[in-house]
């Protein structure tokens, strides 16, 4: 999956960095509260550490449920693949994606909207529908209805309109959007540990959880992540919400992140380190990002031992023409031992 940030082109620098710096996380409990598609916490939870993730946007939970807390199949009145069988299966509806996210729906519309292929997002509906009534019904426990919605999400990656985010859709179409939308199931790991998943602010999380290693991978931008994933979050939630704009948007005002604010990005990272229960807390970040680091490791010298890894990355971007550029940047993994 694309992802703003991801990590999982460096997850050999940061397993390395806390090799050298913890040692085998094997038994410990390791904890990644800005999960996103988990691909950390995916990597330390097959070396058998205990995981706690967190992240704010319910897909991101989703995600976590599945790839995280799941060690096995959860319990459910219809079995894993049965279930993903019948969505297969399904014929699709007029729903809310359709209607919102087609040109063939929002033809007579203000706006006309290009994110989905009409059978795609027929289909769409028909599945969050299904999962929705199967869940109030309780045929499908909470855990399956995530796991299902997962691997929902997932396959709308793979048939999206988008260059990789849902901040806007494309002008021409790309051949995925004509791919038949399909569900495939996940291959879970089993840590033989109790993991934990949450979908919450971090700054209300962090008094309630204790362990070992402490990851953290904060934006580095001032990208709100709700707006480039809407879409992703409607999916999950499917609650036909007042969208607006070309893009569809959801309405997000309630969900600005401090992290993604130069203003406020400082002192809110500073909070959660100081109030972490952790002694081994190691930070995801960037010398492009939108605090300066050598400013960030001075104010975190103040909670403990302060040491900074870097490895080079290319990083692409767009320039203000639309042309992509290739940026040269080091990424960096903060290392704070508290004292």
């Amino acid at each position: 999956m694309r992802y703003i940030g991801s990590k999982a082109k460096i997850l050999d620098f940061i397993n390395d960095t806390v090799s050298q710096t913890y040692g085998s996380v094997d038994g410990a409990v390791v904890a990644d509260l800005f999960a996103g598609t988990c691909c950390v916490a995916e990597m330390f939870k097959k070396q058998n550490a205990r995981i706690i993730s967190n992240d704010y946007l319910c897909f991101s939970y989703a995600l976590q449920i599945a790839k995280i807390k799941c060690n096995k199949e959860p319990q459910s009145k219809i079995p894993y693949s049965e279930a993903l069988f019948t969505l297969n299966a399904l014929d699709g509806v007029d729903g809310f994606f359709f209607k919102e996210y087609t040109l063939e729906g929002t033809a007579a519309s203000q706006y006309s909207r290009n994110y989905f292929d009409s059978e795609n997002a027929k289909k769409i509906d028909a599945i969050c529908t299904q999962l929705s009534s199967w869940l109030r019904d309780e045929i499908i426990s909470e855990e399956m209805f995530y796991l299902l919605s997962a691997n929902l999400v997932d396959a709308i990656t793979k048939v999206s309109n988008t260059s990789g985010t849902y901040g806007a859709f494309l002008k021409i179409d790309d051949q995925r959007k004509y791919r038949p939308l399909e569900l495939l199931p996940y291959q879970f790991t089993d840590n033989g540990q109790s993991n934990e998943a949450y979908c919450m602010n971090i700054a209300e999380l962090i008094d309630r959880v204790s362990g070992d290693i402490l990851y953290l991978d904060p934006p580095y931008n001032g990208r709100q992540y709700p707006p480039y994933y809407h879409i992703l979050e409607t999916a999950v939630l499917y609650d036909d919400p007042a969208i607006y704009g070309v893009t569809g948007r959801r309405p997000y005002q309630e969900l600005l992140s401090p992290f993604c604010m130069k203003d406020k990005a400082m002192s809110a990272m500073l909070d959660i380190v100081q109030r972490a229960r952790f002694e081994h807390i190691y930070i995801s970040y960037s010398t492009d990002g939108i605090m300066k680091y050598k400013e960030l490791c001075d104010a975190l010298s103040a909670v403990g031992e302060v040491r900074c890894f870097f490895k080079p990355y290319r990083r692409y971007k767009s320039n203000s023409g639309g042309e992509n550029t290739t940026t040269r940047v080091k990424e960096i993994v903060i290392y704070v031992k508290k004292g």
